[in-house]
């Protein structure tokens, strides 16, 4: 923004008061969003010589303008990267008061001499690789690798640092362990030798001696022809944070004894990149297990800190068997005076700060049985979860079944690990463990009945389409590998069912065959499709006497929303109203009093403002009518006027996306009159020809399809859909980036498989580009004249709140569906990394962006529910009709300070 000079400045050098009002608020200063700079030069004053008779000369020409200052700082300090996204939360809270930075910590070598003595050496760099110096101590840790006990499948990290944990304060603690229960704790040390060389190199001689180190008085094994580990730990609140982690043998012999079953990448996936554990400078899953060993317990509640069987419980919540309690009910109902949720059981950890922690409530994103979501990798051993059963491991989440008793265990008592593999081999039989893990087979409902291969022509350039072209999308539908008769795909009037029991063959008629078309990506709509079509249909085919005197067409499109053309410049030029008036009088017919459709068609195409926001054709020889849906709420409505009673009997309804759902049946109906006219049925596939594209912005749309013979019943009698989606690119080749991706980091493991939303309805898989599917019905059409929401929720606002849910004020409302999966978690559900992590679902080299420069209603909303900040959405939103805060006229202001 450029202040201009005022008239006051030929007054000479004055101090001046630069106001900017802003959004009604007069601030000095620079608007939120906006810079402001320090102004043009003084105009200089002057005056000719004196006269003789002292009248003043003539003033001086003004000066030159001077250069523009600096931009001002933001005024408000309230854009979106102001509160959310990684650089906010690496510039904020500890990080900025105590000068905390990740760095990278390298261990370069480790030594463990036969008298005991441990070295370990490393260097120190931050982010640009510049060695960090002036360090001045750090923690450590060093464990050795025990071969696999007697009885027990595997070998085990064995610490030579320990602490004992004594519980005090039982008094006002929640814990059920009296004051005085220790427990022994691999922990690590920090009272060594440090030195800094000064170089960004260091090294660290433990304190602790190998050879001589015991806990509670028996001596630790030092065998130095075993793995060792070494752990080296630094900053943590302040400064440079790091850890490193360094396998050696000490007698100087290559590491051949592994234990790398789980690698800290995998853990990113779903931590994002502030993963952590207490203390702030524990970093990896590799020093992690230097002190969560076999034998560790919390003291406070006697559960176990062993990281296998700790991390299992963790990730599996409410999914550990034990947690369900005698009624097998983890969540209370609320429509039962019972709380089904009072016998549940607990696995609960107070050993930190002496606080309570407990995950009963965790739902494993990706499935708990699919193991390869965390056991992925390159690790030497990353197929232990497979190939090494034990009581240990597989007990942290089967934690009824008693090995010494053999109750719940088919196998009957099983004093050691020994047959443990006999029964349960990595695969080959039911009972393997890949198999009894592989859930995607273990329900016939959940398993699709055909595979579909999808496809969209290719354009006449060979990359996009253009205005005059019309998409063909192609379905296959396959069964066995096959493809079917496709001039069979018949309407099934009666839903077939199929139980987890009884799961008959589909009859061949089919329960639901849709596609979808939608897009572009930065804002999810129907396209080109029939229910995409906002129109109305005369009231037959005519003619039509439209003689009346004055007779004029009115209507009005996108519930009103004008738009702004704009110029060459980009400023706005020229407003293109929603409001439409057509005069009979501007037409040319040969009588009105007997007007063909062909003649109104022509004559509505004719006018240029009706053909800015609206197209006539004709439907079947009739007059059809439709928005060409540029506004952000599709809609049409014709108002009272003589065209609209003589032509559409007086049809003053609103019109919007048709159906529930944006879906168009791609079966054929018992009368054929009832078929989608753009479908087309050979024996090879279906064919489904789209409108032109003219009307839509260049970027990425989506076609995609849903299909079921067998069908839906209810929520435990149904046939899951198979599902298919492709993209295409009108009016560019260069594809447009989604807003969000990246949902499979948290929901699949590294073969694609993983969770699948709502099995029943829609087969919903999370993978890269889920928004691609779910943006089909979850767009940003309400789909309802009131302006309330119909069909799918707008997708920003619920996959916001369903993350968020646990800290919602008001989770099924905001959510929008209140109708949980789980009845009683009312969408109780933690995002597993701080949630405003905003890059870990809006990846910044693979999304838009527009996460950080569209602020808006419903995406905001979908966190930030209280009853303030709905008031504050309402008061920056203008609304000329208030009662329906979504029929399409709204002009938001979030941007201006967001």
């Amino acid at each position: 923004m450029t202040a201009r000079k005022s008239q006051f400045e030929s007054l000479g050098a004055m101090t001046m008061l630069v106001v900017v009002t802003c959004v009604g608020v007069v601030l000095i200063g620079g608007c939120p969003g906006f810079d402001l700079g320090t102004g043009g030069g003084d105009g200089s004053t002057g005056g000719g010589t004196q006269g003789p008779q002292g009248e003043q000369g003539p003033p001086g020409e003004p000066g030159a303008d001077g250069a523009d200052g600096a931009d001002g700082a933001d005024g408000l300090g309230v854009a979106v990267t102001n509160f959310h996204g990684t650089d906010m939360l690496r510039s904020t809270g500890e990080f900025e008061t105590a000068g905390k930075y990740f760095a990278t910590a390298a261990i370069t070598s480790a030594t463990a001499d036969a008298d005991g003595t441990a070295t370990v050496n490393f260097t120190v760099a931050d982010g640009d690789g510049n060695p960090v110096t002036g360090l001045t101590g750090g923690n450590f840790n060093i464990v050795s690798l025990a071969p696999a006990a007697d009885g027990e499948a595997y070998n085990k990290w064995v610490a030579y640092v320990y602490r004992t944990q004594t519980v005090e304060g039982s008094a006002d603690g929640d814990w059920p362990n009296p004051d005085g229960t220790a427990a022994d704790q691999a922990y690590r040390e920090s009272g060594g030798t440090f030195t800094d060389n000064g170089d960004g190199s260091y090294s660290y001689v433990f304190e602790t001696n190998l050879a001589t180190a015991t806990v509670g008085g028996a001596a630790i094994t030092y065998d130095r022809t075993r793995t060792h580990r070494v752990s080296a730990m630094i900053g943590g609140h302040a400064g440079a944070t790091a850890d490193a982690n360094f396998d050696f043998v000490p007698d100087g012999s290559d590491v051949t004894e592994t234990r790398n079953i789980v690698e800290t990448a995998t853990c990113l996936n779903c931590h994002g990149v502030d993963f952590h554990g207490h203390g702030g400078d524990r970093l990896t899953v590799e020093n992690c297990v230097t002190c969560h060993l076999p034998g560790m317990t919390d003291p406070q509640g006697g559960g176990t800190i062993d990281m296998a069987p700790m991390i299992h419980k963790i990730h599996a919540g409410h999914e550990v068997q034990s947690i369900a309690g005698a009624d097998g009910i983890v969540w209370d109902d609320p429509a039962t005076a019972e709380d089904e949720s009072a016998d549940n059981g607990e696995y609960a950890i107070w050993g930190y700060r002496d606080t309570k922690h407990s995950w009963w409530k965790v739902g494993f994103p990706a499935v708990i049985r699919n193991c390869t979501a965390c056991h992925q990798g390159s690790g030497e051993d990353v197929a232990n979860w497979m190939n090494v059963p034990s009581r240990m491991a597989c007990g942290s989440c089967h934690d009824e079944v008693d090995f010494a008793t053999g109750t719940n265990h088919a196998g009957g008592p099983q004093a050691t690990d020994a047959a443990c593999a006999a029964c349960h081999p990595a695969a080959g039989v039911d009972a393997a463990v890949s198999v009894a893990h592989d859930w995607t087979t273990k329900d016939v409902r959940n398993i699709p009945e055909f595979t579909v291969d999808l496809s969209v022509s290719t354009p006449a350039n060979g990359s996009y389409f253009v205005a005059g072209e019309s998409p063909v999308v192609t379905i296959v539908i396959n069964d066995g590998g096959s493809p079917i008769d496709h001039t069979t795909v018949m309407h099934d009037d009666e839903k077939d069912g199929c139980t987890a029991d009884n799961c008959p063959k589909g009859d061949g008629l089919f329960d639901h065959a849709y596609v979808f078309v939608h897009g572009p990506r930065a804002k999810f709509g129907p396209v080109l499709t029939t229910a995409a079509r906002v129109e109305v249909v005369s009231d037959g085919a005519g003619p039509f006497d439209i003689s009346a005197a004055d007779a004029t067409l009115e209507l009005t499109v996108d519930g009103g929303m004008d738009l702004l053309e704009k110029n060459v410049s980009g400023r706005a030029a020229e407003t293109i109203s929603a409001s439409i008036s057509v005069a009979v009088a501007d037409g040319t017919f040969a009588d009105t009093e007997a007007a063909t459709a062909t003649e109104i068609v022509d004559w509505l195409n004719a006018d240029s403002a009706f053909a800015a926001r609206a197209i006539a054709y004709l439907e079947d020889g009739a007059v059809a009518i439709r928005s060409r849906n540029l506004g952000s709420y599709f809609a049409l409505q014709l108002d009272d006027s003589a065209v609209t009673t003589a032509v559409f009997a007086g049809d003053t309804d609103v019109k919007l996306v048709g159906g529930y759902y944006p879906s168009n049946a791609i079966y054929m109906h018992a009368d054929p009159a009832d078929d989608d006219p753009k479908a087309a049925w050979s024996t090879g596939s279906i064919t489904y020809t789209l409108d032109p594209v003219d009307d839509l912005e260049a970027g990425t749309y989506v076609a995609s399809v849903e299909i079921t013979d067998i069908g839906r019943v209810d929520g435990t009698d149904y046939k899951t859909p198979s599902v298919a989606k492709t993209t295409f690119q009108v009016g560019t080749a260069t594809e447009e980036l989604p807003i969000a991706r990246a949902c499979n980091d948290c929901h699949q493991g590294p073969d694609g498989e993983g969770f699948i939303l709502d099995f029943p309805r829609h087969y919903k898989i999370f993978d890269d580009t889920a928004v691609d599917q779910c943006g089909a019905c979850h767009d940003y059409q309400n789909g309802h004249a009131d302006g309330a929401w119909y069909g799918g929720g707008p997708i920003s606002r619920r996959v916001h709140a369903v993350h968020f849910g646990s800290s919602l004020n008001f989770p099924n409302t905001t959510v929008g569906y209140n109708a949980d999966p789980m009845t009683g978690r009312s969408w109780d559900i933690t995002f597993p990394q701080d949630i405003r992590f905003c890059e870990s679902c809006h990846p910044a080299e693979t999304t838009s962006g527009s996460w950080a420069t569209n602020a808006n209603r419903l995406a905001c909303g979908g966190c930030h529910d209280s009853e303030a900040t709905t008031a504050h959405l309402d008061l920056q939103t203008w609304d000329p009709t208030p009662d329906d805060p979504w029929s399409g006229d709204e002009e938001e202001s979030c941007t201006v300070c967001h």
